[in-house]
Formats: C-alpha cells, structure tokens, sequence
C-alpha cells in the first residue's frame, strides 16, 4: 500500500509541476496603450528594423529597442494574458 502511495503521490506532484508551469510568451505593455495603438507603433518599428523594403527580413534587436523607446516594456506571460498585454514580432 506504501508503494502505490508514493507512486500516486509522484503522479500527482509531476501533474502540478505541469499545470503550474503553464503556457507562457513573451508580451509587450505600456500604460494606457490601447490595442489599436500597440499595432500602429509595432508596425512602425517592423519597418524600422526591416534592411530592405520587403520586410520578408526583420533585426529583432532594432524592432525591440524602438518598441522600448516607445515606452513599452517586454515581459513573460501567463497565458491567458490579461487586458494591457501585447503580442508583437517574435
């Protein structure tokens, strides 16, 4: 009986481990933005960070560090993400 009881119990701990860990992303945020705003400034800097005119090639250091100029803030999320929380370029 000792036996099954570790083994429920190491179940149970890799079972929690799991859903405690949950989804996570990285997401941007800035006081006040709304969503509409987040798109315009993202696709701003996409063209910023893009060398050529096709944007088929994007430098992620530029796109972040014009996003954070901007006053956003780059943070991990747990999904679901609450209200004020922004997917960009990844």
């Amino acid at each position: 009986m000792s036996h099954r009881r570790a083994i429920l119990g190491l179940a149970s701990a890799a079972v929690l481990v799991t859903l405690l860990s949950g989804c996570t992303a990285f997401y941007w945020s800035k006081a006040g933005a709304t969503p509409e705003q987040f798109i315009s400034d993202s696709q701003e800097c996409a063209k910023e960070a893009a060398p050529t005119p096709t944007y088929d090639v994007m430098i992620q250091d530029v796109y972040r560090g014009c996003l954070k100029k901007r006053g956003y803030v780059r943070s991990k999320q747990y999904q679901p993400v609450a209200p004020g929380y922004f997917r960009g370029i990844e």
